[in-house]
Order: C-alpha cells, then sequence, then structure tokens
C-alpha cells in the first residue's frame, strides 16, 4: 500500500455555516474542534467537517491564526504537478490580459486567486521575483522554484522573503538571487512607459503592480490640474499625471531610496515633479496651514492595520489624511483615495470618507471605484482577494 500523500487531518466544529461551504478557503483556529496532534506546520492535510465530510485538502500551520489553507476540494496531493498546473493556468490567464499590451512588468502568480495560497511571483521584463509566503509554500520551495524555472526557461529569479507577514506564519525573513548576478536597477515598461526598478531592494516586489491600471485612468482626468500625490513611493502617479499634461506635480514620501528613483525616471521622461522627503501626515498639516490648495489629490498610503485588532488605531490614521486632504482640496477637484488593506472592505472605507466630509463641510460626488489590476485577479467566494480599494470623488461644495 503505498503511503498517504496527507499527513493527517483536521475536524472543524459543529457551530455555524462554515464559509467553506460557501467556497471560502481559509480555516481560522477558532474554527476548528480538534486534529491529529502529529501534524507539523506545512503539512498537507484533509479538512472534515463535524459530520464527516471532506471538505477539501490544505495547507496546515499552528503558528497562524488561519491554521489551514486550503488549495483543492479533491484529494488531490500538493506535488510538482499540481504545481505546474497551478502556475500554467495562471500564465495563460495573463497572457490574454496582457496580450497586445504594452507592459513587461505584471503579476503572474497571485496566491488563494490563482489556487496556491501564499505564493507570489511578479514579472520585470525577463526577471522574475518569487515570494513565499506561508508555512505551504515555504516547504514547496524546491518544486516551486523547479516548476518556474521549467516553464519560463529563466534562471534570473529573486526570492523575496523579506514580506513582514511571514513572520504570522513563524518563518525568517530572508532575500536570495537565484541567478549568477544581481540585476541592479533596471528598466520595464508598464503600459508603455519606460520605469527604472530595484526588484532587490524596492518596496514589496520593486513595484506596485496593483495600482498599474490606476496609473493610467487617474492620469486621464489630470491635464492642467495642480497634483498632490501622497504616499508616492516612486511617484508613478505623478509621473503618469505629468505625462497627460498637469500643470504641477507634487510627489510625497518619506522613503529617500524611492523618491531618488522616482527623479531619474522623471527625469528620464523630462517630467518636472516636486518630490518631497517627508513624513505625509506632517507635511499635509504644514500645507493645510498655509491654506495650499490642489485640483487632484491621490492618497495611497500603506496598509495601517495588518490584523482586525489594529483597525481602529488604522481608521483614525487614514480618517486624518482624509480631513487634511479635502481641506487642501480646490472645489471641483479631485480625490482619488486608495485603501490596501483586506481587513478594511469597501463600504467602511466609503463611510470613512463620508465621514470626512462631514466634518469638513465637504460635499462630495462619488464617480467611481478604482480596482486593483486585472493580474490581481479577485475571487467572489474569497473577498480577502480584493484588498485594494478605491475610490474616486469630486468635491461640488
Amino acid at each position: 500500500m503505498e503511503p498517504s500523500p496527507f499527513s493527517g487531518k483536521v475536524y472543524l466544529i459543529k457551530e455555524g455555516r462554515h464559509r467553506i461551504l460557501e467556497g471560502h478557503v481559509w480555516v481560522y483556529r477558532t474554527e476548528i474542534s480538534h486534529f491529529d496532534e502529529h501534524l507539523q506546520n506545512g503539512d498537507v492535510v484533509e479538512v472534515v467537517s463535524a459530520n464527516g465530510q471532506n471538505l477539501g485538502v490544505g495547507i496546515w500551520n499552528s503558528q497562524s491564526q488561519i491554521s489551514v489553507r486550503i488549495y483543492s476540494r479533491e484529494r488531490v496531493p500538493l506535488d510538482k504537478n499540481i504545481i505546474v498546473s497551478f502556475l500554467t493556468n495562471a500564465f495563460k490567464y495573463r497572457e490574454q490580459i496582457f496580450s497586445g499590451k504594452r507592459s513587461n512588468a505584471y503579476r503572474l502568480f497571485w496566491s488563494e486567486s490563482d489556487g496556491f495560497p501564499g505564493l507570489v511571483i511578479d514579472r520585470y521584463a525577463d526577471w522574475y521575483v518569487v515570494q513565499l509566503l506561508t508555512s505551504g509554500a515555504d516547504r514547496k520551495r524546491g518544486e516551486i522554484l523547479d516548476s518556474l524555472q521549467q516553464l519560463t526557461s529563466s534562471t534570473n529569479i529573486i526570492v523575496r522573503n523579506d514580506a513582514p507577514v511571514r513572520l504570522l506564519e513563524g518563518l525568517p525573513l530572508t532575500k536570495e538571487c537565484l541567478a549568477h548576478q544581481a540585476p541592479g536597477i533596471f528598466s520595464v515598461t508598464l503600459d508603455g512607459v519606460t520605469i527604472l526598478v530595484d526588484i532587490l531592494n524596492g518596496q514589496k516586489t520593486g513595484l506596485y503592480l496593483d495600482q498599474a491600471a490606476n496609473y493610467r485612468l487617474i492620469a486621464n482626468i489630470a491635464k492642467d490640474k495642480r497634483v498632490l500625490d501622497c504616499f508616492s513611493y516612486q511617484g508613478l502617479f505623478s509621473i503618469f499625471c505629468a505625462l497627460q499634461g498637469a500643470k504641477h506635480c507634487i510627489a510625497v514620501d518619506q522613503s529617500a531610496a524611492a523618491i531618488d528613483i522616482g527623479k531619474k525616471n522623471a527625469d528620464s521622461l523630462g517630467l518636472r515633479i516636486d518630490w518631497v522627503c517627508e513624513n505625509a501626515f506632517d507635511w499635509l498639516r504644514k500645507k493645510e496651514k498655509e491654506k495650499q490648495k490642489f485640483d487632484l489629490i491621490i492618497l495611497d498610503p500603506p496598509s495601517f492595520t495588518k490584523t482586525k485588532v489594529q483597525k481602529e488605531s488604522a481608521f483614525r490614521g487614514y480618517h486624518e489624511i482624509h480631513l487634511r486632504a479635502l481641506n487642501l482640496l480646490e472645489l471641483g477637484g479631485y480625490l482619488a483615495s486608495f485603501c490596501c488593506s483586506h481587513h478594511i472592505m469597501m463600504e467602511e472605507w466609503k463611510e470613512l470618507i463620508a465621514k470626512a466630509s462631514w466634518e469638513t463641510h465637504t460635499t462630495l460626488r462619488y464617480l467611481n471605484c478604482l480596482p486593483q489590476s486585472a493580474d490581481h485577479p479577485v475571487l467572489f467566494n474569497i473577498p480577502e482577494t480584493e484588498y485594494l480599494k478605491g475610490v474616486l470623488a469630486q468635491k461640488i461644495d
């Protein structure tokens, strides 16, 4: 008899209707009745309901609040065959959405949205950046990298395991270049615009690829406008706005390294952008006192909340920047406001903006939502996959 590809079973509690039955793939520790005691983090387990129904197979981690992440509803082992299948399907989808487009920087594989929880692969020209964010993905590192090299015929791979979320999984933070030589800073094409990127040391994997579609959407309303780009990172909103004829762009970020690359990008494109290396909260307060005005304000702050417990303090920070921004916004001006935390839903984000609008005696007209780019697919049954929420509004009073 061949050994089982599964290390054991995890049994759910009886109370309530589990989200797993409605298509979700996360099992929280509070939803577990009991489990086989010999399980080790990264093991592949069977998830069983209280009445004995097999609900799928997933990856176990006792150190995470999300104790099991399901990767299949069938009893399929997590071997190289299924990994190649996951990657192949994900790559085909990206080929479809980027066919004919002028971009060679985009997300190739995105965690639960593409079937393998915790695995992220971004492409930057002929380089690939891999993140293994869960114990299951980390355990399968060898098979993942072999499969990626097999499908791309490339060894230009960076493993960026320096994302803080790995600490929640009990995993160390590391960074490694598998090629003979690290790439340094090089150029990629993003929606037809040549952009410098540092995939070894830049934030996330080098660029905020989830915003790629929104750079162009916002730029389409920027002509002849005074633009303020807060939490700008490398100032790509400012760069795209300047390319579309914005009158004046100010990009504010506290990362000197990000601003340095932003300046080089702007210079190479012949653009004039004012760069401010400063804490955005402090800068907004100062400009509010000076009664400065802008026609388009972009707020793209980092996630102030990594857990549900931090939501209240995060809301205070988000609320403050919206108060300042609305007081700086000219009548008739536009606000593009983003939240990148999956713990905050779109309706909560709209309510936060509405509260700031009321407190600043401002009337805002809701114009549109600004979603994450299509290479970061959203699954209906896993609302957390829609982590980036953007709102475009106009100040009409």
